[in-house]
C-alpha cells in the first residue's frame, strides 16, 4: 500500500482532490492505521513494566560482612589522609572494620610493629596484611580472593 502523502500528491495532480481537508484526513487515517502496526503496543492503560532494581544499604552489607568475612583492622594516625580515604572506601563498600590509632594506643602500636608496619594505613584482613592505601586489595581479601 502506498504512503498517504504519495496518494494525496497523485490525487492533486489528477485534479481529483480539490479540498485540502480531504488530504489532511487521509494523512491522519494513515497515521492511525499504519503506525501502530510497526510500534510495540500495549493495551490501553497498561505500560511496560519497569525493571526491578534492588540496592543494598551499607548497614545490611556490614551485617553480612560480620557473618561471612574475616576481621578487618586498620592501623592509622589522626593526621593521615590516606587512612581517612581507606575508611571512606571501606564504608562505601559496606565493609565492617575496627580502627586503631597507633599514636594513641600502645597495644595497637606494638601489633603494628609486629606486622612490619612502616607507614599508614596498614590493614589486616584476617591473617593477610595490606601495606599502604590499596582498597581494591583489601576488598578482594574480604571477599575471599
Amino acid at each position: 500500500m502506498q504512503d498517504a502523502h504519495v496518494i494525496c500528491l497523485q490525487l492533486l495532480r489528477r485534479g481529483e482532490m480539490r479540498i485540502p481537508v480531504t488530504c489532511t484526513a487521509l494523512l491522519l487515517v494513515s497515521c492511525v492505521w499504519f503506525v501502530p502496526a510497526q510500534a510495540e503496543m500495549f493495551p490501553v492503560g497498561l505500560t511496560k513494566p519497569a525493571p526491578r532494581i534492588i540496592l543494598a544499604d551499607a548497614a545490611s552489607q556490614k551485617a553480612k560482612n560480620n557473618r561471612n568475612c574475616p576481621t578487618v583492622e586498620i592501623f592509622v594516625t589522626s593526621w593521615c589522609g590516606y587512612c581517612k580515604m581507606m575508611e571512606k572506601a571501606l564504608d562505601k563498600k559496606g565493609v565492617a572494620y575496627t580502627t586503631f590509632d597507633i599514636e594513641k594506643n600502645d597495644k595497637a602500636a606494638k601489633i603494628y610493629r609486629d606486622l612490619g608496619g612502616r607507614g599508614v594505613p596498614l590493614v589486616r584482613v584476617g591473617s593477610k596484611v595490606v601495606y599502604g592505601y590499596d582498597p581494591d586489595t583489601v576488598i578482594s581479601y574480604v571477599n575471599g580472593r
